[in-house]
């Protein structure tokens, strides 16, 4: 009988917890935000793992990730959240560019120094990249490229991210359960019938069959599945078509992605995709930021731009209602987590993807090593 390779104290303990800040999610890649998010004069501002982050574009439109503490004094300079504006710290008021430069510093004939080779004083900063419309950031000093790391998904990123316009939705809510329960229940339909009976069982477009499902597992860290449409809810869609248009990136199924660690991106169809990042607030709380992000249709009627309007609403709230199901049940999988002693039973083909993302938790986690006290170096120290 497969069991766990993982131990329950893993998904409860604060010590445990806070290894995996200083170490695995040191060494990932770690999603953080949209790149169409940073367009314009606005920063973001963030956490992988324990490291308090600035995200913002360059003045070539580079993605680039700083630590979030003023050069001068150490304030952090902004909550986390968007926000518009150039970056300054809300103690003395020092201004720093896209480059991480400090140009604005009141009374700068007291900084003679930091006037002379500013560059010298620029925030310290972290390895940020972009494949495509996603930004990912690894606060470990050395490390695979983003495009190694992620490998088949590289151009799965690549090509969702043609087309993309901007949110249709977006809400931040915690779960009261730690992030691998909530990233673990993300990966298996074994508990659809009993847990969304009123939400994903009575949707009309997928395929029933029982080997619809077909799971993707060669990457040592990453997985997806894709789940066949109905045929016959394809084909009422395609007569719809002339009246909504196209969309750059047409399938025929549902696909659903995991990134390691923390990031889920899902479609039916290609119209629209779901973002999901899972950040590990505490040991037993994890942030979901759940991002609905559209995409550009060609030669769209009026008629049916209303009509594709009510299929994002209708989407919305689906989204909503399956989060609340999924919070409600990962929070009674945290009680009893918090009770048990014995490694968990993983079920034999309907939760592969379960027990791949435990392989590829335990590889990281023996990876990132004894976890060290001192804080990782950063680019631009």
């Amino acid at each position: 009988m497969p069991t766990s390779v993982l131990s329950p104290h893993f998904y409860r303990d604060p010590a445990h917890h806070a290894q995996e800040l200083q170490g695995l999610f040191r060494d990932c890649w770690v999603f953080v935000c949209m790149r169409f998010e940073l367009e314009g004069l606005v920063h973001r501002g963030l956490r992988v793992g324990d490291v308090s982050l600035l995200v913002q574009c360059d003045s070539q439109g580079r993605p680039r990730a700083f630590l979030n503490v003023c050069s001068h004094r150490h304030a952090q300079l902004c909550e986390s959240g968007l926000h518009r504006g150039p970056a300054r710290c809300p103690y003395h008021g020092w201004v720093y560019d896209r480059e991480g430069v400090p140009v604005g510093i009141p009374s700068k004939q007291c900084f003679p120094e930091v006037v002379a080779e500013p560059t010298r004083f620029r925030l310290q900063e972290f390895a940020c990249e972009a494949v495509g419309q996603f930004v990912f950031v690894r606060v470990s000093e050395t490390g695979p490229s983003l495009r190694d790391y992620l490998g088949g998904q590289y151009a799965f990123l690549e090509r969702a991210s043609q087309g993309m316009r901007g949110l249709l939705d977006e809400f931040r809510e915690p779960v009261e359960a730690n992030w691998k329960i909530v990233i673990e229940n993300a990966l298996e339909g074994y508990h659809v019938p009993a847990v969304h009976a009123r939400t994903f069982m009575q949707i009309d477009g997928m395929d029933r069959a029982e080997a619809a499902p077909r799971f993707f597992l060669e990457d040592r860290l990453h997985s997806h599945l894709e789940h066949a449409a109905d045929a016959d809810w394809v084909a009422r869609f395609a007569r719809m078509e002339s009246k909504i248009g196209q969309w750059p990136w047409r399938f025929e199924h549902y696909t659903h992605h995991h990134i390691f660690p923390n990031l889920t991106v899902t479609s039916f169809m290609g119209y629209s995709f779901h973002v999901q990042s899972f950040e590990p607030t505490a040991a037993r709380q994890t942030t979901v930021h759940s991002r609905t992000v559209g995409v550009e249709f060609t030669g769209a009627r009026p008629a049916g731009a209303k009509m594709m309007e009510h299929i994002h609403a209708d989407g919305h709230a689906f989204t909503h209602k399956v989060f609340a199901e999924d919070g409600g049940i990962c929070a009674k999988v945290q009680a009893g987590v918090d009770q048990a002693r014995r490694p968990a039973i993983v079920g034999a083909g309907i939760e592969d993807r379960v027990a791949h993302f435990q392989q590829a938790y335990a590889r990281a986690l023996e990876a990132s090593g004894p976890q060290a006290a001192e804080p990782a170096k950063v680019h631009g120290a």
